[in-house]
């Protein structure tokens, strides 16, 4: 027997699994294999403090703060993306209403017009410049494999 077919045999040991015959060759390669022996005093550790180990019950408290905590979440979500829907449509209510009322009025000075208009525009640029680059940096974060 190899060490890769004991190490087979030596998982079937732990879940006690083997047949008799496999038990014996197993503990003819482990007399032999001081690797694999050690292999299966860890695991055996492994699978005595494993097996010891009982998961505690949380106070109802705790429970409820975490319900509490989630619910806080996607209230302040739905807020945020109402809050977010109501400023796309006031920002473009008024961008229209700039533009009918301003651009398209005879009377305002060209130079004006061109002023303010360059205006805008550099402004849109930088808001959708700094709103691409926040959700590039979002999508590579640096530090991502840190643990906290």
């Amino acid at each position: 027997m190899n060490c890769q077919e004991a190490m087979i045999y030596i998982s079937g040991r732990i879940d006690g699994e083997l047949t008799t015959e496999q038990e014996k060759m197993l503990d003819e390669h482990l007399q032999t294999c001081p690797r694999c022996r050690k292999e299966l005093d860890e695991l055996l550790k492994l699978k005595e403090v494993t097996s010891n180990m009982r998961f505690t019950d949380l106070p109802d408290k705790y429970w409820a703060g975490y319900w509490h905590a989630i619910y806080d979440r996607l209230e302040r979500g739905l807020g945020w993306i109402l809050l977010s829907i109501g400023a796309i449509i006031l920002a473009a209510l008024g961008t229209w209403e700039i533009f009918r009322h301003f651009f398209l009025d005879p009377v305002q000075p060209i130079l004006l017009k061109l002023a303010i208009g360059s205006g805008l525009l550099g402004l849109i640029i930088l808001i959708i410049s700094v709103l691409r680059e926040r959700l590039f940096a979002r999508k590579h974060e640096r530090y991502e494999e840190v643990e906290r």
